[in-house]
């Protein structure tokens, strides 16, 4: 019976960065690995970037659409983590034949990645009624957060290049907006968007095992970014988390110790350790549709 019941909230719950997520540790080292972080130049996903040079990988690969941008984040990136090499490409992904040519380029150069982390988003910052916004306004969001998507996990999982039985690693930066209706009343096309690209990624998780390509989805927390300021939020409206939050979080998530939660949706700020224990760990055993889209009401 208890099964059928939502459990309550981690009782941790983390607006920064803790000990199980930080990137120095050991067991979530990325030694050797490619990443491809999509909108890296700024905010969470610079944040992630810094988490992946802090986890020692290999090469990082940061795509923007705006070069002088890209150029600072890569001299940043670079001074602060000189063990990884960062590369800046400039990159609009609901652009299909930039993005061809920029995986095109990939292979030819070599570059096989290891690890997708699908951050860039579109976001129709006029505050509207779904009804009330034109086509234009709100199609944009299904072009970005969902197609442009699809486009890259297409590419990244058939890449000519990787070897049979090779892991990979699929990071999706989600939202809470996906289930928060409050949220839904202001920004519709980009709540609609956001939970149509998270089933689309929950989907592939169900036609892969994690060892062929490990997927995960989160919440990356109440951050502050550019994204949030162009909406009209106000920066004292609310106690905002530390970016380094989500960022550490991704680096976990492309790790083996987040095996367990392939194909689900979770929250940065929900403890990890508490997640693989007592109930919570009991519910994602038992329910194979926990923290997944889906109708609520009807199993």
């Amino acid at each position: 019976m208890s099964i059928l019941q939502n459990p309550s909230l981690p009782k941790t719950i983390h607006a920064a960065p803790y000990a199980a997520i930080s990137p120095s540790r050991p067991e979530l080292s990325q030694q050797g690995r490619v990443i491809y972080v999509t909108g890296g130049s700024a905010g969470i996903g610079l944040a992630i970037c810094h988490a992946f040079g802090e986890a020692q990988a290999a090469t990082v690969i940061l795509t923007g659409r705006r070069q002088g941008a890209l150029d600072k984040a890569v001299e940043t990136l670079s001074k602060k983590h000189p063990k990884t090499k960062f590369i800046g490409q400039v990159l609009d992904a609901s652009d299909r034949p930039a993005t061809e040519k920029a995986w095109a380029q990939l292979d030819s150069d070599g570059i096989l990645v290891d690890v997708l982390v699908l951050n860039a988003a579109f976001v129709t910052h006029k505050q509207a009624t779904l009804v009330d916004l034109e086509y234009e306004e709100a199609w944009p969001s299904w072009v970005t957060n969902v197609g442009a998507n699809m486009d890259l996990i297409h590419r990244f999982y058939h890449q000519k290049k990787r070897a049979a039985g090779q892991k990979l690693w699929l990071v999706n930066i989600s939202t809470m907006a996906i289930h928060d209706f409050e949220f839904v009343k202001a920004f519709p096309a980009y709540c609609a968007s956001k939970n149509a690209g998270t089933l689309l990624v929950q989907m592939y998780a169900q036609g892969v095992s994690p060892d062929d390509m490990q997927i995960l989805s989160y919440h990356p927390g109440g951050i502050y970014t550019e994204s949030v300021q162009k909406s009209g939020i106000p920066k004292d409206a609310m106690s905002w988390d530390d970016e380094n939050l989500p960022g550490h979080y991704a680096v976990w998530a492309a790790s083996e110790e987040a095996k367990f939660l392939h194909g689900r949706f979770t929250w940065a700020a929900w403890d990890v350790n508490e997640l693989q224990s007592g109930e919570w760990k009991k519910r994602l055993e038992e329910k194979p549709t926990y923290l997944q889209v889906g109708v609520v009401g009807l199993s």
